[in-house]
């Protein structure tokens, strides 16, 4: 029979429950005040000492009984006494007014391809005010190029230039074209703190969603059927479902207080702006660079002069004095010494011609 029809049964004639031990015949022992005053006493003149020592000391010296548990527990309450516990860390808590005036981003990397088995990276940017997602998609790589891409990929999609991103301190959201396209945007670049996620809570609040909400539910993690179906749900996120900080509204409500636009030249050459001085190189009587141990080929033309490398999202960009414009593709790849062996005999720079961007000062 279960205990619950057991319980109905006794309350539906009343009968008396009965107590599981007998009730005690005498009273509880405790302790005397001299007893207490002893062992304290005892403790602080020899904190060094653990509870049994203590107890045994007690018992031999002063021929008094008293437990090594009470020891500990009177031990463990005078050094709370003594040094307190730490206050408990005040949160705070932060909200911008209105959208597209901070972006949280960041990576979920807790898939893995079924079919490969290597990882995907789920990069997200989550608007601080509407808690809705302006990009969200997979890859199986991600470095600081790919994280300029979903920014202008978001920007164009919003038609709005944030006025500030916060990332973690991951090896995508930093280096020195990063940290360029954001100052030449007017974006304020912030990092969280090490070992604090909680600056960047939002979005790891979010992401505990995206694993049972969405992935989950998916029977198949390949790289391409998740993002395909990836779209469907960022769209039900951002349009249909509530959010607690928002009072049960979906984000769109939030999304579509935006007021202001970005220029549409702007938008049209977000790649031109990541962009810095990398080094300053004079080009040999042949018209070649010194670059990854070797010579790689320029123009003749500039034989002689310094020219100043600038490092770009397409490659290695040499801006000589006739004004001409040379790119070298590829450029943090040959970089790398993993692939520094596959270098091409006739690795050269070629004639490229930018998008023109007048908002670019290039010296």
């Amino acid at each position: 029979m279960r205990q619950r029809t057991i319980q109905r049964l006794r309350h539906r004639y009343e009968l008396p429950r009965l107590p599981k031990r007998p009730a005690p015949c005498r009273p509880a022992r405790r302790l005397t005040r001299m007893v207490k005053q002893e062992a304290r006493r005892l403790i602080e003149a020899k904190p060094w000492l653990g509870p049994e020592r203590l107890a045994w000391e007690l018992q031999n010296v002063a021929q008094m009984r008293i437990s090594p548990a009470t020891i500990k527990r009177m031990k463990r309450a005078m050094q709370q006494a003594q040094t307190p516990p730490p206050p408990p860390p005040q949160w705070r808590f932060y909200a911008r007014h209105h959208p597209h005036s901070l972006w949280h981003g960041d990576c979920l990397e807790k898939v893995f391809d079924q079919a490969t088995g290597r990882q995907l990276y789920q990069l997200t940017l989550l608007d601080d005010y509407s808690r809705g997602y302006v990009f969200c998609d997979l890859f199986d790589h991600i470095d600081p190029r790919t994280t300029i891409a979903a920014l202008c990929a978001a920007m164009r999609q919003w038609q709005v230039i944030p006025k500030g991103v916060i990332f973690d301190n991951g090896i995508p959201f930093r280096g020195r074209l990063f940290e360029a396209f954001c100052r030449n945007l007017g974006i304020q670049l912030i990092h969280t703190a090490p070992q604090h996620p909680q600056t960047n809570g939002k979005l790891e609040r979010a992401f505990r969603d995206d694993m049972p909400e969405f992935y989950r539910q998916q029977a198949l993690w390949e790289l391409e059927a998740l993002r395909r179906a990836l779209p469907a749900y960022v769209q039900y996120r951002n349009e249909v479902r509530g959010h607690r900080a928002l009072q049960g509204r979906p984000a769109i409500t939030r999304l579509t207080e935006q007021h202001r636009m970005a220029v549409p030249w702007v938008l049209d050459s977000l790649e031109q702006y990541a962009r810095y001085p990398m080094m300053q190189k004079r080009v040999t009587p042949e018209g070649c660079l010194g670059l990854f141990r070797r010579q790689v080929y320029l123009d003749v033309a500039l034989s002689g002069q310094s020219v100043t490398c600038y490092e770009t999202v397409d490659g290695l960009e040499v801006r000589g004095a006739n004004h001409r414009v040379y790119l070298l593709r590829e450029y943090r790849r040959w970089q790398n010494r993993y692939w520094r062996e596959e270098l091409p005999e006739d690795l050269r720079f070629e004639p490229y011609t930018p998008p023109v961007c007048p908002w670019i000062a290039v010296a």
